[in-house]
Parts: C-alpha cells; structure tokens; sequence
C-alpha cells in the first residue's frame, strides 16, 4: 500500500488521515508528542502494513514478479496497488478521485504544524505534482519509482519502464481485488478496537 490506500482508509477523518501519512516519515515508538488521533492514524498505517506484507496472496505474487531485486519488490507492488486503486477509483469510493486528493491536501494543511520538516516537503510535491490523482497513469508510476531510484546509488534498480511495469500490473489486478475488501476490514477492526481502548 502506498500514500493513495492510506488516504482512503483514513476513512475521511483529518487527524487520521495525517497519522496515515506520518506513518512513512516518523520513526520510533515514542509518540507522545503528537495529537492522539494522529498517533493512531500512525499505528494503523504500520498495522496496515505489516498486514500487506503477509498477506499469502501478495507473497506468492512477489515470488512471481521477476525482474527487480528482491529487496524492492515491496516498493512496486505498493505503488502497482495505488494505480489500480486509482484506475478503478469509483468501486471503492463515493467521491470523486479529484474531490478525494482536494480532502488529503487540507488535512494535511490542517496538522502539518506537527509533521516532521520531511513530510512538510512530500506535502509540497503531492500537490505541485497532483500524485494522488496521476496515480491512475502508467506513466506517473514509471515517474515515482524514478525518482525513488534517484535517492541513492542503492535505488537504482527501482527505474523501470512502464513496458516493465505492464505484465506486474497485470499479475497484482487480480490479488488486488482479492487482498482490498480485507484489508479496508483489517482497518476498521483495528480502529474499533483501539480507538475504544485509546492506544
């Protein structure tokens, strides 16, 4: 799951939403400091995302994708969900993709005062570059993992070509429909059962 899955189960609420975000820029079990929804939003993103690593039907498909190096194949096949997400956005949400990217960018305005300066930046390039919504493009994936694969000599691996990216998009769809309905499930379990116990 990358940055749009997040979003939507953010479930429209704006510290959530946020926590959700943070969940990729603060590191650490020491949330103190931070508004207690958000510091949920952050233990719901790390929840979803362990999930999403063991999820069998996502672990057979890494064995299948050939091609990457191992290490990244994580990294692809959350940004591969995003584009499906995107691409078939009306099946899993009321509001338009647009109406949703405008939503993410005000909460994200509205508690970016506790945000690492980190997050400040990737706040200013999702909306400059409009990435929620040019998710449902081939071509903005080839163009996240680009510039993914410029953070360091280690990335590199990660600039592949829409070509390359085809037949793994392809091979996600499927395991994608599968995996969706119970990770949004995974998502309201946990929040039904922490946000009664406030941790």
């Amino acid at each position: 799951m990358n940055f749009l899955a997040h979003s939507l189960l953010g479930f429209d609420d704006s510290a959530l939403i946020a926590g959700q975000f943070c969940g990729d820029f603060v590191r650490g079990r020491n949330l103190s400091h931070l508004p207690e929804q958000v510091v949920l939003g952050i233990r719901l993103h790390r929840h979803l995302d362990v999930f999403t690593d063991n999820f069998p039907g996502l672990l057979s498909a890494r064995q299948e994708m050939v091609g990457v190096p191992r290490r990244f194949v994580g990294i692809i096949v959350d940004v591969l969900f995003d584009h499906h997400l995107a691409a078939n956005w009306s099946k899993y949400s009321d509001l338009s993709l647009s109406v949703h990217a405008g939503n993410i960018h005000r909460s994200l305005a509205e508690h970016q005062d506790v945000f690492p300066e980190s997050l400040k930046r990737f706040m200013v390039a999702l909306e400059k570059h409009n990435i929620l919504e040019n998710n449902k493009h081939l071509a903005s994936i080839e163009l996240t993992l680009k510039r993914l694969s410029m953070r360091s000599s280690r990335f590199t691996a990660l600039a592949v070509s829409q070509q390359q990216l085809i037949p793994w998009r392809d091979l996600l769809e499927e395991r994608f429909e599968e995996f969706y309905p119970s990770l949004e499930q995974t998502a309201l379990t946990y929040l039904s059962e922490h946000a009664l116990r406030g941790d």
